[in-house]
């Protein structure tokens, strides 16, 4: 993509409809210097506000990525062209490893689990009859809209919520039979959770942060220290142990979640929107560091996603829509742009067209 070309396209449609820098960067809550940046080309607006910023220039968002008009008669020639753009830029260009291991352990199985919700005048089924596995080393996404159950799927096998029925293990443990005041305790030794909003304590520095998990498992100290020593240097956080959260990115802070969230050795990473409060060069970074923790460290991760450019990462899809798993597509020796492709045809199958990419 042409960073010029956007950037002097957005300062176009700003005079066009009569708004100064100043009140341009008053509507999305940024600096006047913000703006000066996109529309000399020096940076791009955050994946975040595309959307709203397409709307107030009254424009698509094709356009805002080609940074010119499109006419009628160019338009499938020109979304192509910037849809190839964007894949390209923001993926990459790797080859994606076939993985063979069809003996991995299953660590998570679900089996016809529901849930519904009950009011005194309505019933609410919010995951109707979902079964699948997860494998030991699988890097795994369940994308939909909001509302599709997902992340109420993701809480049922946290166990933060109750399925109405159904069966869910984790490690073979049937998580309904475990008492109350076990769960905590089951959390601990088996899931790490890897949030949006990073839950990372702001009294306590980035090293404190992943030695809590590992104090709470009661690691001795120097295999602690170890611990955080290799994951920190993997993550490329080394420089900032010292630094509290509120010192330090937001990528960088996600990427401090993920050391957490490896350094007990779970049995399954449970990621709920994790790209959502990024920047996408932090987002894509972020990515990387999931792929990373299943090469390297055998993480299992099942990953809640709305947005196919994130889940182009992943070695499996679950499309969820309704409360129901409606399709899967397994990745096999596609790279990122193929697989990306193929999540798109899947998801304009499911909804008649509509495109998950934000």
């Amino acid at each position: 993509m042409d960073q010029k070309k956007i950037g002097s396209f957005i300062a176009a449609r700003r005079k066009d409809i009569g708004l100064t820098q100043s009140q341009l960067a008053e509507k999305f809550g940024i600096t006047d210097k913000a703006i000066s940046k996109w529309e000399t080309g020096k940076s791009m607006p955050d994946l975040s506000l595309f959307g709203p910023l397409c709307d107030l220039l009254h424009i698509t968002l094709n356009e805002l990525l080609l940074g010119e008009f499109i006419s009628d008669e160019n338009l499938k020639e020109k979304s192509n062209q910037v849809l190839f753009e964007v894949v390209t830029s923001w993926l990459g260009k790797d080859q994606w490893e076939l993985k063979t291991d069809s003996l991995a352990p299953v660590v998570l199985s679900l089996k016809n689990i529901q849930k519904v919700y009950e009011t005194e005048n309505t019933s609410t089924v919010a995951v109707k009859d979902v079964s699948f596995d997860v494998a030991k080393g699988s890097f795994v996404g369940i994308m939909g809209a909001s509302g599709s159950g997902k992340t109420t799927l993701l809480n049922m096998i946290a166990t933060i919520d109750k399925m109405t029925s159904g069966l869910i293990e984790i490690d073979g443990y049937n998580i309904a039979e475990l008492p109350e005041n076990d769960l905590a305790a089951f959390r601990r030794e088996h899931l790490g959770f890897v949030f949006q909003e990073y839950n990372l304590l702001d009294i306590l520095t980035v090293y404190e942060n992943i030695e809590l998990a590992l104090t709470i498992k009661q690691t001795p100290i120097d295999s602690a220290k170890e611990t955080i020593d290799d994951l920190s240097k993997k993550l490329d956080i080394s420089n900032i142990l010292d630094k509290f959260p509120y010192e330090i990115s937001g990528g960088q802070r996600q990427r401090c979640a993920c050391a957490r969230a490896i350094a007990t050795n779970p049995s399954l990473i449970l990621a709920d929107e994790p790209t959502g409060a990024l920047d996408s060069i932090s987002a894509k970074r972020l990515l990387e560091t999931f792929t990373m923790l299943v090469r390297e460290y055998s993480a299992t991760i099942l990953m809640v996603t709305h947005d196919a450019l994130s889940a182009s990462y992943c070695d499996k899809i679950l499309f969820m829509q309704d409360g129901e798993i409606k399709a899967s597509l397994n990745r096999d020796k596609e790279n990122k742009q193929e697989f990306f492709t193929k999540i798109l045809d899947v998801m304009a199958k499911i909804t008649g067209g509509i495109n998950y990419v934000s």
